[in-house]
C-alpha cells in the first residue's frame, strides 16, 4: 500500500462530498486542509432557526446511512486520530417513506413494509398486487445488480475496472431496461395512472423529467422501498456537523470564508491553490488537490487556462427548486415527514417547466415536516413546513415569478387539503435558484449538476481524476456518480481510492 505520510492534500469545498473526502485522505495519512468560501460546512446542507422553528434548507431525504457509518468506522480504525472522536452517528429508522395525495381524493402511504405498502395501494387504486410487487422487485434487481458497476467505481478508469462488478451484473443484463423512458416503463408495467405518477417522480431525485429520463432510473425506488428511509438525530444538518467533527478528530484543518482563486499546476502536475488575502494572492502548496466545487466553475474560474470538457459543461442542467420555509400554527394529522401533492397532468407540468421555467398553475408540491419526527423543530401545536416545487435552473427567469409560484403553491395545498393554510403561516423565508447559485456556487442553481434526461447521461458525468493534471481529483454532485447525498458520498469514496492508488 502507498504511504502518504507527510504529504499535503487540499479539498476545495466543505459540502458532504468534500467532508467525506477530507476524512478519507486524513485517514490515509495526508496533511489535509479544506477551503470553504462560506462561513460553515455543509454546501447545500444547511439549517436555519426562525422564531422557535428549525428548518433544513437543503436535502431532506436520508437514505443509505451505512455510508456515514463507514466513515465512522474508518476514523475509528485510523492510526491518525489527533483528538477524541465524536459519538457514533445517530439516526431513526422510519416506518414509511412518503404520503402521496391527489386532488381527486386519492391518498397512498408508502409504508416501509412492502406488504403494508401494497395493501395501502390496493385500497386506494385499482392495481393488482402482483403487478406492484413485480415492479418493486424489478427496481431491486436493477439497483443491486448494477450498483457496484455504475455507482461504486469509476467509469473512466478501465485499468482499475473491477470485473467482479460486471460478473455480478451479467446474469441480470436481460432484465435491465436498456431502452425507453422511465414513464414508459412505469406505464407499461403498472398501468394505473396514480401509481405511474408515483413511480415517475423518482426521476426528480436527480432533477430529471420522467418522460425523457432513461428507464434505468427505475433503480431509484429501491432506495426507499427496499433499503429504507431514515432521519438523522438533529436533522439533515447533523450529517455535515458529524462529518466536520470526524475531520477535526483526524487533524483536518478547515479554513472558512476562503475563496479559492486558482488551482495551480505546472508541467502537468498540480502544485496547489491560490487564495486572496488582504488584497494579495497567496499560494498554498499541495501534492493533491480535490475539487468539491461544481464542475462548471471549477473549469471556468479555477482552471480558466485549461482546455475544458465543453461537451460535459454544456449538458442540460438538472432542475432547480423554489423552496418556501413556513412556520405553520397548526398540526395536520394527515401529513407526515415526507408528503407529495401531485399535479393533475405530470407531462404538462414538465413541459411547462421546460417552456416557462416554472410549473404553472398546477404544480407538484413537496412538503417536508421534520417536526413530525423531531418535535423540537417547531413550537408546541405547530409545524415547520419545507415546501418545494421544481423549476428550471435559470435564475433570471425565476426571480420575477416567485409571487406567482407562491400563490400557485398555496392554491394547490388548498385544493388538496380542502382548506387554506395561508392564514396559519407565521414565519416565512424563501430560497430560489439564484440563492442556491450564490450560496453553493452550483451553476445556475441546478440542484444535481447535469440532468439525466438522456440515455447515456450516467456516462457523460465528469470523471473523478483529471487526465490533464496529475494530482487533481474531483468529487461531489456534478461529477460521477451524480447528485444526492448517497452518490456524493460514493464520489468521495471513489476519488479517495483513486488518490490512494495513483497519487505519487
Amino acid at each position: 500500500m502507498r504511504t502518504h505520510e507527510g504529504k499535503k492534500a487540499l479539498v476545495i469545498g466543505a459540502g458532504v462530498a468534500g467532508l467525506a473526502t477530507a476524512i478519507r485522505l486524513a485517514a490515509q495519512g495526508f496533511q489535509t486542509s479544506v477551503y470553504e468560501i462560506a462561513e460553515e460546512v455543509g454546501g447545500k446542507i444547511k439549517e436555519e432557526h426562525i422564531s422557535g422553528y428549525r428548518f433544513d434548507l437543503g436535502p431532506s431525504l436520508f437514505t443509505m446511512p451505512e455510508l456515514i457509518l463507514e466513515l465512522d468506522a474508518l476514523a475509528r480504525a485510523s492510526t491518525h486520530v489527533k483528538s477524541p472522536l465524536p459519538a457514533p452517528f445517530q439516526y431513526q429508522t422510519l416506518d414509511r417513506s412518503t404520503h402521496y395525495f391527489w386532488e381527486d381524493g386519492t391518498q397512498i402511504t408508502a409504508w416501509a413494509n412492502r406488504e403494508a405498502f401494497k395493501q395501502a395501494a390496493m385500497e386506494a387504486v385499482d392495481v393488482h398486487p402482483r403487478a406492484l410487487d413485480r415492479h418493486l422487485v424489478h427496481s431491486q434487481t436493477i439497483f443491486e445488480s448494477t450498483r457496484a458497476l455504475f455507482l461504486e467505481q469509476s467509469l473512466h478508469e478501465w485499468g482499475r475496472f473491477r470485473w467482479s462488478a460486471l460478473r455480478k451484473a451479467l446474469p441480470h443484463l436481460h432484465q435491465l431496461p436498456w431502452i425507453g423512458s422511465l414513464h414508459r416503463l412505469n406505464r407499461r408495467t403498472l398501468r394505473e395512472p396514480h401509481l405511474v405518477q408515483l413511480f415517475d417522480r423518482y426521476a426528480t431525485y436527480n432533477g430529471s423529467d420522467p418522460h425523457r429520463a432513461p428507464a434505468m432510473l427505475h433503480a431509484i425506488p429501491h432506495l426507499e422501498h427496499g433499503l429504507g428511509t431514515y432521519f438523522p438525530e438533529g436533522g439533515m444538518a447533523a450529517i455535515v456537523k458529524h462529518l466536520h467533527a470526524l475531520g477535526i478528530s483526524l487533524g483536518v484543518v478547515f479554513h472558512f470564508g476562503q475563496a479559492v482563486q486558482r488551482i495551480v499546476h505546472q508541467n502537468g502536475q498540480v502544485q496547489g491553490i491560490t487564495l486572496e488575502k488582504d488584497g494579495q494572492s497567496h499560494r498554498i502548496p499541495a501534492d493533491v488537490v480535490v475539487s468539491n466545487a461544481d464542475i462548471h466553475p471549477t473549469y471556468r474560474k479555477l482552471l480558466p487556462e485549461l482546455k475544458a470538457p465543453e461537451n460535459i459543461l454544456k449538458q442540460e442542467r438538472s432542475t432547480s427548486g423554489v423552496i418556501f420555509y413556513w412556520g405553520v400554527r397548526k398540526e395536520h394529522a394527515a401529513l407526515h415527514l415526507h408528503n407529495i401533492f401531485f399535479s393533475q397532468d405530470y407531462r404538462r407540468e414538465f413541459q411547462t417547466i421546460e417552456a416557462m421555467g416554472h410549473p404553472g398553475a398546477d404544480p407538484t408540491v413537496y412538503i417536508n415536516i421534520s417536526s413530525k419526527v423531531q418535535p423540537s423543530d417547531a413550537p408546541d401545536g405547530c409545524e415547520n413546513w419545507f415546501v418545494m416545487v421544481n423549476v428550471s435552473a435559470d435564475p433570471d427567469a425565476i426571480d420575477a415569478q416567485i409571487p406567482t409560484i407562491r400563490q400557485a403553491v398555496l392554491d394547490k395545498i388548498t385544493r388538496t387539503l380542502g382548506h387554506s393554510i395561508e392564514q396559519l403561516i407565521e414565519t416565512e423565508s424563501v430560497q430560489t435558484p439564484r440563492d442556491i447559485e450564490q450560496r453553493t456556487s452550483s451553476w445556475r442553481g441546478a440542484l444535481y449538476g447535469a440532468s439525466s434526461n438522456k440515455a447515456l447521461a450516467a456516462f457523460l458525468r465528469h470523471r473523478n481524476r483529471s487526465r490533464q493534471i496529475k494530482g487533481l481529483y474531483f468529487c461531489g454532485g456534478s461529477v460521477h456518480p451524480g447528485g444526492g447525498i448517497p452518490l456524493c458520498l460514493l464520489s468521495a469514496r471513489i476519488a479517495s481510492e483513486l488518490i490512494r492508488t495513483t497519487a505519487s
